[in-house]
């Protein structure tokens, strides 16, 4: 564990320097606060949703943000370390078990997610005076985070070249965005599409953001994204422990 720990302190002190440029992380969550002021200042009195759609769309536009925060930085983090500055070479050579080096990055993806998502939620609270989120959410977004920074680590060690990641990005990623419940209820969609579209992690986690109470339908969703982040955790692992560049 202590060799975790020492990766994941060599990635906070690289976010540490990005975080004091302002760019940094206006970059971060500019898009989301986008959509947020978009959306609920055009449609928040128009739209009919159970406990307002203002509340629900703060819901999906921060679990989108973590969504994104976790996954793209850690991506590009692993994957630009290897193939252009070769500085992840010198975690790789560390006497540090894979697991850990993998459990380090993978604990600083979740970290700038829930940073970021926070921020998100900040904006949304000062602005619109939303209710807090509830402890479900608060599982709901360290789930999310642990998904997508296991997944970034993942494909960060398996793409040939950085630019590989805007395929992602443009072929999984932005449909999540828009069809995993974010900003309009998944029920909204024709029947077929909606039974793709359940099983995606984002949409497992704006169900969990959004459940009023523990149940076994919480329980499942948990579970779900638990075991799936696990996987992609295991799959870095085995990954780093096969890097031969």
């Amino acid at each position: 564990m202590n060799g975790c720990f020492a990766v994941y302190c060599r990635e906070m002190l690289l976010m540490q320097k990005k975080i004091g440029k302002l760019g940094y992380v206006f970059s971060a969550v500019m898009f989301p606060v986008i959509y947020l002021f978009a959306f609920g200042l055009g449609l928040g009195s128009r739209v009919e949703v159970s406990g307002g759609y203002v509340p629900f769309l703060t819901t999906g536009i921060v679990s989108l943000t973590v969504m994104l925060n976790s996954f793209q930085q850690t991506a590009l983090s692993v994957s630009a370390g290897r193939l252009y500055f070769h500085t992840f070479q010198t975690v790789f050579l560390s006497p540090v078990p894979a697991l850990q080096i993998v459990g380090g990055i993978v604990l600083a993806g979740i970290t700038r997610g829930v940073l970021m998502g926070g921020l998100v939620y900040g904006v949304a609270w000062l602005a619109f005076a939303v209710p807090a989120l509830s402890g479900i959410a608060v599982i709901a977004i360290l789930l999310s985070a642990f998904f997508f920074a296991a997944l970034g680590v993942a494909l960060g060690l398996a793409i040939a070249d950085p630019d590989d990641i805007s395929l992602v990005n443009n072929f999984i990623i932005t449909p999540m965005i828009f069809f995993c419940g974010s900003f309009f209820p998944v029920q909204n969609l024709p029947p077929a599409l909606q039974t793709i579209v359940s099983v995606l992690p984002l949409s497992l986690a704006n169900k969990l953001m959004r459940l009023p109470a523990w149940d076994s339908q919480a329980a499942g969703s948990t579970a779900i994204l638990g075991l799936m982040g696990l996987g992609l955790l295991l799959w870095g692992a085995r990954g780093l422990k096969n890097y031969s560049e």
